[in-house]
C-alpha cells in the first residue's frame, strides 16, 4: 500500500467505499466520480467527489492513477471496450484496476427457479431491456471485465467469482450476515430496481409492475437457499 497514492473510484453511488478507503489509508489521494451529487459532504480530508460521466472521454491526466477501483456499473456502460481503454489510459504504469460486478439473476441450490416465475423473469427483462437502449446487465455472462481489461493491455489478470447469498440461511455466520443485509437492500430498493426498466423501456404499465412486484416479493418469502453471482476481476497495467 505504500506505493498507491492516487485512487480513482469510479460511479462511486453514496461514496461509501471511498470514504472508507480514505479513512484506512490517510496517505492516498481518493477521488470518488459519478453522475449524481449524492455523496456525503463531511468526508476525511483526503477523499474528494467529482461529477464525471464514465461513459465520456475520461478527464483524468494519462498514467495518474496507482488503483482505479469499480463496482456495480451494469446497465450504465454503453461501450466498455472504450471504458477499459480509459481506465488503463489513465492507470499509472504498474499500477492495478479492480471491477466488481453482479447480474441481475436468482440461483437456488435447493429448488429449481421456473423460467415463468417472477425470480425467473428478473434476468429476462433485464437482458431484454440492455439490448433496447444499448447498455447489457449481463456483464459476467458475457466475460465483459476480462475479455475487455485483456483488450486493453492490462495484465496478471486474475478473475474470482462468487455466490452471495440473499436471505440468512448459510450456516456459516459470515455468510449469514452478509445474507441478511443482501436480502434488506433487495428489499427495499425492489421498486427502484423494476421501475425504470420494467416500465420505461420495456413499456410495462404500472399496474403490470405493481402486480409482478407483489408476485416477486411473495417468492422471496419462500423458504429457499436463493444466491446471486458476483466477479471479481483485477489485472495491472505493465511497467
Amino acid at each position: 500500500m505504500d506505493k498507491i497514492k492516487n485512487v480513482l473510484d469510479i460511479g462511486t453511488g453514496t461514496g461509501i467505499w471511498a470514504i472508507d478507503f480514505g479513512d484506512a489509508y490517510p496517505d492516498t489521494e481518493v477521488t470518488g466520480t459519478d453522475i449524481s451529487p449524492i455523496q456525503e459532504t463531511w468526508v476525511p480530508p483526503n477523499v474528494r467527489f467529482e461529477l464525471e460521466d464514465a461513459n465520456l472521454n475520461w478527464t483524468y491526466k494519462d498514467g495518474s492513477q496507482d488503483y482505479i477501483h469499480v463496482r456495480n456499473m451494469l446497465g450504465t456502460i454503453a461501450d466498455w471496450p472504450k471504458f477499459y481503454r480509459d481506465a488503463f489510459r489513465v492507470c499509472k504504469p504498474g499500477g492495478w484496476m479492480e471491477h466488481h460486478e453482479e447480474e441481475a439473476e436468482w440461483h437456488a441450490y435447493d429448488k429449481e427457479i421456473p423460467d415463468h416465475s417472477a425470480m425467473g423473469q428478473a434476468k429476462q427483462v433485464f437482458s431484454a431491456g440492455g439490448k433496447k437502449f444499448g447498455r447489457t446487465f449481463n456483464i459476467i455472462t458475457e466475460d465483459i471485465q476480462r475479455q475487455c481489461m485483456e483488450a486493453a493491455g492490462f495484465v496478471d489478470i486474475v478473475v474470482k467469482d462468487f455466490e452471495v447469498p440473499i436471505g440468512n440461511w448459510s450456516k456459516d455466520p459470515k455468510q449469514a450476515e452478509l445474507g441478511f443485509w443482501a436480502k434488506r437492500i433487495l428489499e427495499t430498493d425492489l421498486s427502484g430496481f423494476v421501475n425504470y426498466m420494467w416500465g420505461a423501456v420495456m413499456g410495462w404499465s404500472p399496474e403490470e409492475i405493481q402486480i409482478y412486484l407483489a408476485h416477486l416479493r411473495n417468492q422471496m418469502r419462500e423458504p429457499m437457499q436463493t444466491w446471486y453471482p458476483h466477479r471479481v476481476v483485477y489485472g495491472r497495467k505493465p511497467e
